[in-house]
């Protein structure tokens, strides 16, 4: 291979189940002059892993696709087909077992051309594919998309490719003619998969981490989701709200006031509550996710939500403000083929200072974890979170019109479902970056917070009646003139 194709670099994209045959692949074009990006080994420390892969596709020439049953199950080997697709890389498809095709697979795969290469046998269609990319340059189709497979069986056998010299020139010459309609045709194929890309219904999308979906609604407006995570057999998808929705307190002073129980005022910098668990409970809220009105709220579709202790009464928050005792549930603005489509699904969460261990709940809606917060760096989403007009204009704290208008920062804090070690009432928030530390402690009672739920949804109901567009969906955030009271 001359100098040109030495300084090609082609992207190994396989499942981890089968890393030994990638690393095989990779060792055998870089033997070659052929240099490689392959995960893990040139994913940089420190970087975003996500990230990463996307540089490395875009930096690429050329994809081999190593498919099996398992890359094709895969939501990460999808999403770089998608990617590899969407920028008009050639992509060879190099078959390590016979599979049929998942729908979203054949959908980027079905207008490229394929071509069998059993009776070349082992790694020579790779090393073909890498050389008929310089042919391309040649050709007069420059960014055509060739996909063929290059399937493992027995090798060639060493007397078949034995002929006379007349009839190898005449074989060549065939061979140049079918190559060069193999290109136009595939430049064509190229183009009408842009076609297909450009012109697609949002309910035919394949839904990838990242997206934007809209699913249910609240406060009269469309929700709008980000797709956090897939499951591996690619059929859920982990929603969490692309905004914050509503100001709530996590739970209500179980002993009706804020701060004060049985006449004793608590609001002291340092009193009986902060050593005394069970009164802290009382006085500032529960931080038990299992017992929290947050949770009987978000997994409620009823107008009248039934609360096993004390409702989330105004009078039971810090500032006597945002009750929602008296709202409906906030699953009755979904209709019933929407909850329906709601995965249960089973959690391990943290107990507090009075629970031992973790409590073990089983949520349609839930708030997310701190390990779960992990999410949001896998699949390059920003944790940080801006509240709807809507949420804005409910809350009557005013907490974040004030910080918007003091510090000018739209995002704000959202809470988790996780309790702080050591206390009974406090839970963990997410911070809108004003500190290096974007976790907040804050006691449950206080009702000035974000509420940014999450839920597993069936990904068949999404592609029915659900949007992937980026661009679609209710609860736009607030821009700072849009703010009650003249705030900004």
């Amino acid at each position: 291979m001359n100098s040109k194709m030495k300084e090609m670099r082609i992207f190994i994209s396989h499942s981890s189940q089968n890393a030994k045959e990638a690393e095989e692949v990779c060792r055998l074009l870089e033997e070659h002059g052929v240099r490689c990006f392959i995960a893990p080994r040139d994913i940089r420390m420190g970087r975003e892993y996500a990230e990463e892969i996307v540089n490395g596709l875009d930096a690429s020439s050329a994809m081999v696709l190593l498919m099996s049953e398992a890359a094709n199950q895969s939501p990460h080997v999808l999403r770089e087909v998608e990617r590899a697709v969407s920028r008009s890389i050639p992509i060879l498809v190099y078959k390590l077992e016979e599979v049929i095709l998942s729908k979203s697979m054949e959908y980027f795969l079905m207008t490229h051309q394929w071509v069998s290469a059993r009776e070349r046998g082992g790694y020579e269609g790779i090393l073909e594919f890498a050389a008929d990319l310089e042919r391309q340059v040649k050709s007069g189709c420059p960014g055509d998309t060739v996909t063929r497979t290059a399937a493992v069986g027995e090798a060639e056998s060493q007397g078949a490719g034995t002929a006379a010299a007349g009839g190898s020139r005449r074989k060549k010459r065939r061979g140049l003619f079918a190559a060069a309609a193999l290109l136009c045709l595939a430049a064509l194929g190229a183009v009408f998969a842009g076609i297909l890309l450009a012109g697609r219904t949002p309910g035919a999308i394949p839904v990838q981490v990242g997206d934007t979906v809209s699913f249910g609604s609240y406060n009269g407006e469309e929700i709008r989701w980000r797709v956090l995570r897939l499951s591996e057999d690619g059929t859920q998808a982990v929603l969490v709200a692309a905004d914050i929705l509503t100001m709530k307190a996590f739970d209500a002073a179980e002993g009706g006031r804020y701060n004060r129980y049985e006449a004793v005022d608590y609001w002291s910098r340092e009193s009986a509550a902060d050593t005394d668990m069970e009164l802290q409970i009382m006085v500032r809220g529960n931080s038990d996710w299992s017992a929290s009105n947050l949770r009987t709220w978000l997994n409620s579709a009823e107008e009248v939500v039934a609360y096993g202790d004390q409702p989330p009464m105004a009078s039971a928050m810090a500032e006597k403000k945002n009750g929602y005792q008296n709202e409906a549930g906030f699953l009755y603005g979904f209709t019933q083929e929407e909850r329906d489509a709601i995965v249960e699904t089973s959690h391990e969460t943290a107990g507090n200072a009075l629970t031992a261990g973790t409590v073990a709940t089983e949520d349609k809606v839930y708030l997310l974890s701190l390990e779960e917060l992990e999410w949001f760096d896998q699949a390059g989403i920003s944790k940080l979170a801006v509240p709807t007009r809507a949420a804005v204009e409910q809350d009557g704290s005013n907490w974040y019109a004030v910080d918007l208008a003091e510090y000018g920062i739209r995002e704000y804090c959202w809470w988790l479902r996780e309790p702080v070690e050591g206390t009974s009432s406090k839970c963990y928030l997410v911070g809108n970056g004003y500190t290096e530390e974007n976790l907040r402690r804050e006691n449950a009672g206080l009702e000035g917070y974000g509420v940014r739920p999450a839920l597993t949804v069936e990904l068949s109901f999404i592609g029915r009646g659900g949007t992937a567009d980026r661009q679609s969906g209710g609860g736009k955030p607030p821009e700072k003139g849009d703010l009650p009271g003249g705030v900004g």
